[in-house]
Formats: structure tokens, C-alpha cells, sequence
């Protein structure tokens, strides 16, 4: 369970911070809630049922600077893969990105990239759902790496490129 004033990585929103834990009473029954606020969009205010199997997939504690720097260290060695299905591609990456799992997020926005130049010889541009995948993908990977990191977005970004090949 996370508690009150945590940094957490929110598969939905990126990092939030949560706010207050709290019961609420709905339909006769009391049920404990996270009230979330994202960094990004402090207007905003999520409120999460502690219990709810979706938040627990959802709502992860950041990675540390160490295990962030491994992930990044692996990147030049993940495979990318493609889905020749768009719809069953869609959903695969959406699966991943909401995950949490921070090197497979990575893999999806390597295979995207490798995509990329596959389509651009052909002329033929990128699948808008695809596209939309990687923004998903490296916003949430931006977010939080930046901020473990306490690096500029711009600057991690830079140095993420994600590369294609191996490093010998």
C-alpha cells in the first residue's frame, strides 16, 4: 500500500503524487481510496479505490536512479518486435505501455522506431495508433526517468535515441 505525500508512476497519467488517503461511502459500502494528483496536471485530481485490481496493475513506486540506469543500459540490446495486425498491435502495445513495465515500454517504442525506417524507404508513413504509442510510451518513460533522474525531458530524451542495433 503507498501512503500519503508518495511519488508514484501512474500507468494513465505518469507521475503523481498521492494527496491523501482516504475512505469514501458508496452504495452502503466504505471503501478506501487514493487521491492522486499528477505532476504534470495539478488541476487534476484522481481518486483510486485502493482494492481495485486496475489500480493495482496501474499504480507502481518509481524506479530508483540505479534500476533506471540498468533499464537504459539494456535498451541497445532489446529486440523490437512487430505485429503485422493493427488492431491486435494496438492493443499489445496498450497492454504493455499500461503495464508499467519500464523496458518493455522501452521495446515498444524500439520496435515503433525500427518500423519507421522499415515504412520510410517504402514511402508509406506511420500508422496513427502506432505513433500515438510511442508518445504514450515516452512520455510516461520521460516523465518519470527525468525525474528519478533529475534530468532535463529534452536532454533524456537525447540521450535515450533509442539505437537499433547493439553496442559492440
Amino acid at each position: 500500500m503507498f501512503s500519503k505525500d508518495e511519488i508514484v508512476m501512474y500507468t494513465t497519467y505518469g507521475i503523481c503524487r498521492i494527496t491523501d488517503v482516504f475512505d469514501m461511502k458508496l452504495g452502503g459500502m466504505t471503501k478506501q481510496y487514493y487521491k492522486l494528483v499528477p505532476l504534470s496536471e495539478a488541476k487534476t485530481e484522481l481518486a483510486l479505490p485502493v482494492d481495485n485490481p486496475t489500480t493495482f496493475k496501474r499504480l507502481h513506486p518509481l524506479l530508483s536512479k540505479t534500476e533506471i540506469t540498468e533499464i537504459i543500459n539494456e535498451i541497445p540490446y532489446l529486440e523490437p518486435y512487430w505485429i503485422d495486425r493493427d488492431n491486435d498491435r494496438k492493443n499489445e502495445f496498450s497492454d504493455v505501455i499500461k503495464s508499467g513495465d519500464r523496458k518493455e515500454t522501452l521495446r515498444v517504442v524500439k520496435s515503433i522506431k525500427k518500423h519507421i525506417l522499415d515504412i520510410k524507404d517504402k514511402g508509406r508513413k506511420l500508422h496513427a495508433t502506432d505513433e500515438q504509442a510511442m508518445k504514450d510510451a515516452m512520455k510516461l518513460i520521460l516523465d518519470e526517468f527525468s525525474y528519478v533522474l533529475e534530468k532535463d525531458r529534452q536532454e533524456l530524451n537525447a540521450e535515450l535515441d533509442i539505437e537499433l542495433t547493439p553496442k559492440e
